[in-house]
């Protein structure tokens, strides 16, 4: 009698664990043998247990951008750069920091999930533009920074070697084989891959 007891309760406690670990994107497998090993201990510990954020929209979010991207297309450091910059402002990816109890949420939300204070619509859209602005600025203030000018005759040796390694028509800024300008050349001491030296 006792012992059908136990098993039931057993049972009941590995259901409810395997459920609420699944609702946590945690095994339920795992936390079903728990809670019938472990009864309410191990129901309580999946109670506890922290959520697991959900990584697929954001795997599928990078298998469709590289599907994209041509397979003929060089990835020089150049061309990654250019590619960083040109993908679009994702306001998901950033956070805030609540002015009441000073833990990070997202950027979007409306409410804080410690301490429960509100943002009105129009502060969440003013803070949205402003962190756009701030990291639109920082993409131009890299793109200035590469394409800014290098003064020919004060190179180091290294810097000398590292822009012999490439090849620019016509006095150009870019190397025709891996598309680097030479002020990044220059800058990183950037062999070109493509270079036989």
């Amino acid at each position: 009698m006792i012992t059908g007891i136990l098993l039931v309760q057993a049972v009941a406690f590995a259901i409810l664990s395997a459920i609420i670990a699944s609702n946590k994107n945690r095994s339920a497998g795992g936390w079903g043998a728990l809670g019938f090993l472990f009864g309410l201990f191990g129901f309580i510990a999946a109670i506890a247990v922290g959520e697991v954020e959900d990584d697929t929209r954001s795997f599928r979010r990078r298998s469709s951008q590289q599907k994209s991207s041509s397979p003929e297309k060089k990835q020089t450091p150049r061309n990654k750069e250019k590619e960083s910059a040109s993908q679009t402002f994702d306001p998901d990816e950033h956070e805030k920091k609540c002015p009441m109890c000073a833990e990070y949420i997202k950027l979007e939300a409306r409410r804080c999930k410690h301490c429960g204070h509100e943002f009105s619509e129009e502060e969440v859209e003013r803070q949205i533009e402003e962190k756009r602005k701030e990291i639109e600025g920082e993409r131009q203030d890299e793109d200035d920074e590469t394409e800014k000018t290098i003064n020919m005759d004060n190179l180091t040796k290294p810097q000398r070697y590292s822009l012999d390694t490439h090849r620019f028509i016509d006095d150009g800024s870019e190397c025709e084989r891996c598309g680097l300008s030479k002020a990044y050349i220059v800058e990183h001491l950037y062999k070109c891959p493509y270079s036989d030296r």
